[in-house]
């Protein structure tokens, strides 16, 4: 699916979410209501909430007034604003179905249960709709952002003047996000404290749900936080020595995996595939550098992992052409031109559909800024339920302000602050960013600030004969890695098909 970012756009919803809400409360049956009982969610934080629920169904059906199969087999929670009136409606998977939460408006700028904050001067912040009811539910004011890791600026200004106790998730993204969170709220919170949860237990929701007396451990544990807060602002290094021991372990016993390129050998060399950093991909022009993005791109999404890839050089319909040249085996350029049948075109598109489900391109502009892309990126990783792989094409169109790309400071610094805040959002939220910059590295050197912001540096090496050896189909070509902040340096032969518009791996 393709986004432009070429103009801003505003939607407003037709739904009547009031209407909406009511009808999905009426129809609550066993096996939802069993889902709460087993979530430990009373009957009536229910009522209270007025959560509903949206059955399975089986056949054909269509509903005129109602969404369809939008919100199948889903718990819905209602979004409320300050004032009480319905927002937004969320939809949380009851089966194993994903992504777990489905938002039906994406509305950003609000918080479950946030009638809360006007009364309460200490609040916990939850990692989901879950934690806040079991909190709720022993009198405890609680909130959260509907969709998990878009917590933002508009939401810590909501938060102005309490003491915020973040209590998220118990594993590596929640603590990260506690991290990033707390750093927000420090110009707006009266004071903030991250809540470790015990080892065995995941979040808030499942601490009410195990604990004994978990109202009066909970509360301690606050106390406890804040008591040690307090008295050593700076937790020492101590405080993470489990947290590093669970991670080694699992490298260890081999259990630490990426996200995989396509490339057996790339992902050997990178432990499995790609994790959170920034990787660099260097080339002189037409070595094919978006060719193998692409390539990779898709491979990544058809595994079922959310990917974005931005553009500022081709149109998103160039990039599916590519897409779909690779599908026919055949040039980019006989599907550009309309030279394709247009039922290989068909059956290509079958192929592409299951790609297409986890992956969205961003068309930008001149005008299209880092800021609104990373925005845009944040809710992508809220509707797929988790940060997706970012595909960048290429570092050096990006503007770094509105008004067009040629920046009013030297090119090395302005390579430089790009290459060091898409590092920094690949820190923040975990995922990793992959950016295309038009360069022979060797013969050319990039600016230091950028090696030094990249954790990975690959050199796309191709070398397009005139007259390739008669049996040999394609052009040899390499991908060196010249830089692995945590790994070895490694060569991976390839082989450029350009007829077929892919690149193959050499044994």
């Amino acid at each position: 699916m393709s986004m432009s970012l070429n103009k801003p756009t505003a939607a407003k919803s037709s739904y009547d979410l009031e209407q909406l809400t009511n009808h999905y409360h009426k129809q609550l049956r066993e096996e939802a209501l069993y889902y709460m009982q087993r979530r430990g969610i009373e009957s009536e934080t229910v009522e209270k909430y007025r959560i509903g629920f949206e059955p399975g169904r089986i056949g054909f059906y269509v509903h005129s007034d109602k969404l369809g199969d939008f919100f199948e087999n889903r718990i819905i929670l209602p979004i409320e604003n300050a004032e009480g009136t319905v927002v937004d409606l969320i939809g949380r998977s009851i089966d194993n179905r994903e992504p777990k939460y489905k938002s039906l408006l994406g509305v950003e700028e609000y918080m479950f249960n946030e009638e809360v904050l006007a009364e309460a001067d200490d609040v916990v912040l939850c990692s989901g709709v879950f934690d806040v009811l079991s909190l709720s539910q022993a009198r405890l004011p609680a909130v959260c952002v509907p969709v998990w890791m878009m917590f933002k600026e508009s939401h810590a200004e909501k938060l102005k003047d309490k003491r915020v106790f973040i209590c998220l998730g118990n594993d590596e993204l929640g603590r990260r996000e506690s991290v990033r969170i707390q750093s927000m709220l420090q110009s707006t919170a009266k004071q903030s404290f991250i809540v470790n949860l015990p080892e065995s237990i995941r979040d808030a929701n499942d601490f009410f749900s195990r604990v004994k007396n978990p109202l009066e451990t909970f509360t301690q544990m606050l106390n406890d936080t804040m008591e040690e807060s307090l008295l050593l602002p700076i937790a020492p290094d101590v405080k993470n020595i489990t947290v590093y021991t669970e991670e080694y372990m699992k490298r260890h016993r081999g259990q630490v995996s990426g996200v995989p390129t396509g490339f057996k050998r790339l992902d050997e060399v990178l432990f499995g595939g790609l994790h959170s950093g920034l990787y660099l991909l260097a080339g002189c022009a037409s070595s094919g550098k978006t060719m193998l993005m692409k390539q990779m791109a898709d491979h990544m999404a058809l595994g079922g992992t959310p990917v974005v890839y931005v553009s500022w050089d081709m149109t998103a319909f160039e990039l599916w052409a590519r897409s779909i040249a690779r599908l026919i085996g055949t040039e980019p350029q006989k599907v550009l031109g309309g030279a394709v049948s247009p039922d290989e075109v068909n059956e290509a598109n079958k192929q592409y559909i299951p790609i297409s489900k986890m992956q969205w391109t961003l068309e930008c502009s001149p005008d299209t800024t880092m800021e609104r892309v990373l925005n845009s990126i944040e809710r992508v990783a809220g509707m797929a339920g988790k940060t997706p792989v970012v595909f960048i094409d290429h570092l050096n169109r990006i503007p770094l302000a509105l008004g067009g790309p040629a920046p009013r400071v030297a090119p090395a610094e302005y390579q430089t602050s790009l290459a060091y805040a898409l590092k920094q959002w690949s820190r923040e939220w975990g995922g990793p960013v992959v950016a295309a910059i038009p360069s022979d590295i060797g013969e050319e050197r990039l600016p230091e600030g950028v090696e030094a912001s990249a954790d990975v540096m690959l050199l796309l090496k191709s070398q397009c004969a005139a007259e390739p050896p008669a049996k040999v189909e394609g052009h040899p070509a390499a991908l060196h890695l010249i830089k692995h902040r945590n790994g070895p340096l490694a060569t991976v032969p390839l082989r450029f098909l350009d007829g077929k518009a892919r690149f193959d791996e050499l044994n």
